[in-house]
């Protein structure tokens, strides 16, 4: 059945629901959006549209807009962006935001971010890996609670300062401490307990 298409230019001037009223120089009537028409039409915008005769009427394209208004692109169902052999870039002047209601997956080779400031904030954050390797120039932690279970820690630094304001308590099946030139332990009370042996050596040894 050979149905005639009509192709016209006309101005939104309502949205309706998920339609749009469209005026044309002969008529003003409702219409769908195009599924080809990524541009979702706002009140104002000139736009191409086509009537089938005894069928609906369609917004086939945005034509023009007025200058600083926003552009949104609307798609219904899930959506797909594939590119087979090439690359998809997003780029932007003030910036991008992305937004899920679920959750969002990124799956690759690698990942790379670059930024000069970042912040990261999460409820609850589950990491899995197997080599992390950071070169981080200064460093800040504020938490709560930390706890960490590691199998082996090993840590090189040229100096290292911590303070403790309540109790600092370590138990260990073996404790070794090296120091190459002094060693100092000071405080009010200090108790040194064994159970078997208690060794003091040194070429001097003062008590008192």
């Amino acid at each position: 059945e050979h149905r005639q298409v009509f192709q016209d230019v006309g101005e939104v001037v309502r949205i309706d629901g998920d339609g749009f009223v469209v005026r044309t120089d002969t008529t003003e009537m409702r219409m769908r959006r195009a599924k080809s028409c990524l541009l979702a039409p706002e009140v104002g915008d000139m736009v191409l549209v086509a009537l089938i005769e005894g069928q609906a009427a369609y917004v086939l394209a945005v034509l023009e807009r007025e200058a600083g208004g926003a552009s949104r692109i609307v798609l219904d169902g899930d959506v797909e962006f594939k590119a087979p052999t090439g690359r998809i870039g997003m780029v932007a002047q003030e910036g991008i935001g992305l937004v899920s209601g679920k959750e969002v997956s990124v799956v690759s080779g690698s990942v790379e971010v670059r930024s000069t400031t970042g912040n990261v904030v999460f409820d609850h954050l589950s990491y899995l890996g197997t080599v992390v390797s950071a070169e981080i120039g200064k460093m800040k932690l504020v938490a709560g609670i930390f706890d960490s279970a590691l199998e082996r820690l090993s840590q090189k630094v040229k100096r290292s300062y911590r303070t403790v304001e309540e109790v600092d308590q370590v138990r260990a099946e073996r404790i070794d401490y090296a120091a190459k030139k002094n060693m100092s332990l000071r405080g009010d009370n200090t108790l040194i307990t064994a159970e078997q042996l208690v060794k003091v050596d040194g070429d001097q040894i003062h008590l008192g």
